[in-house]
C-alpha cells in the first residue's frame, strides 16, 4: 500500500491523530499497544483517538485495535493473529469443549480455528480433517490425532488450501462436527467470507456434519464480505466472546442456535 499523500490527510486533526491515520494507512491494521508504544502515550490516550477517529470515519475499531474503515479491506494472517488473540483463545477452549474424544472433525482454516486446534491437545483418538496447512501442523504435534488434509493451492498467507476438487473430496467424508470460521455478517446474521473457493469448502463440511460450530470473536461483527457461507439454521452453535449484535443474535435464536459467550 503506497503512503498516503498530504491530501489524503485530514487539517482538523491533532499531529497524533494524523499519524496514526498514516500508519493504519500503510500497514492495514495496528493494535493500540503498539500505537500507545510509538507514540509514547497510555492505551487509554490512543483508544480515544481511534475512538475520535472511528465516529468521523476516518478508520474502524476492532477489539484491541483499528484498521482500515472498508469492511472489504482483509488483514493479513499476521495481523489477525494480533486482534484479539485472548479472546480467540477463550474461543478455541470453550468450542474444544464441545467435541469429545474420538470424535471425527472437520477444522476450517483461521486464527480463531488454529486457538482451537491447540485447544485440542488433551482430547484422544480424534480423526480430523482439514483445508488448513496451520492446523494440521499444529494438530501434528499431538501424535494422539489422526490428520487428514485436503490438498490444494496454498491460497494466501494463513495456510489454507484449495481446489476445484476439494468440495467434492469433503462430501466423501461423513463429520461428527465441523468448526467453521467467518469474516463477517450480513444485515440479516448470516455468516459471510471472502473467497468463493473457501466458501465452497466451508459449505461442503458443514453438509457433510451432523454437528456444525460457527466461531467468530467480536471484530467479525461490523465487517461486510460479500459471500454467504451458509443459513443460520445450518449451524447448531455459535461460539464468540461477546453477546452478538441484536441482528445477530436474533437471526441464531430463531434459528434454533445455542449461542455460547466465552
Amino acid at each position: 500500500m503506497t503512503s498516503p499523500t498530504t491530501h489524503d490527510i485530514p487539517v482538523d486533526l491533532s499531529p497524533r491523530q494524523n499519524e496514526i491515520l498514516h500508519i493504519i494507512r500503510d500497514q492495514g491494521f495496528a493494535t493500540l499497544e503498539a500505537l500507545a508504544d510509538i507514540f509514547d502515550v497510555s492505551t487509554q490516550t490512543i483508544r480515544r483517538d481511534v475512538i475520535d477517529l472511528s465516529k468521523q470515519g476516518f478508520l474502524q475499531r476492532f477489539h484491541g485495535g483499528a484498521g482500515l474503515p472498508n469492511s472489504m479491506v482483509r488483514l493479513g494472517h499476521e495481523q489477525k493473529n494480533r486482534l484479539s488473540p485472548e479472546a480467540k483463545q477463550r474461543i478455541g477452549e470453550r468450542a474444544a469443549r464441545m467435541i469429545p474424544n474420538g470424535a471425527s472433525v472437520f477444522l476450517d482454516v483461521g486464527t480463531t480455528v488454529e486457538a482451537l486446534a491447540r485447544a485440542l491437545g488433551k482430547h484422544r483418538n480424534l480423526r480430523l480433517v482439514t483445508n488448513s496447512l496451520l492446523c494440521a501442523s499444529i494438530a501434528s504435534a499431538q501424535s494422539h490425532q489422526e490428520i487428514h488434509v485436503i490438498g490444494g493451492l496454498i491460497y494466501g498467507s494463513d495456510g489454507s488450501l484449495v481446489s476445484n476438487d476439494a468440495p467434492a473430496a469433503i462430501r466423501r467424508f461423513a463429520f461428527d462436527y465441523c468448526v467453521i470460521g467467518c469474516s463477517g455478517f450480513d444485515k440479516n446474521g448470516t455468516p459471510l467470507d471472502h473467497d468463493r473457493q473457501k466458501v465452497a469448502i466451508k459449505n461442503a463440511a458443514i453438509r457433510s456434519s451432523r454437528h456444525s460450530i460457527l466461531i467468530a470473536d467480536q471484530s467479525k461483527f461490523q465487517a461486510h464480505p460479500f459471500m454467504r457461507i451458509a443459513e443460520t439454521t445450518d449451524f447448531s452453535d455459535f461460539v464468540t466472546d461477546m453477546i452478538p449484535p441484536p441482528h445477530i443474535n436474533d437471526a441464531f435464536e430463531q434459528a434454533g442456535v445455542c449461542i455460547t459467550v466465552a
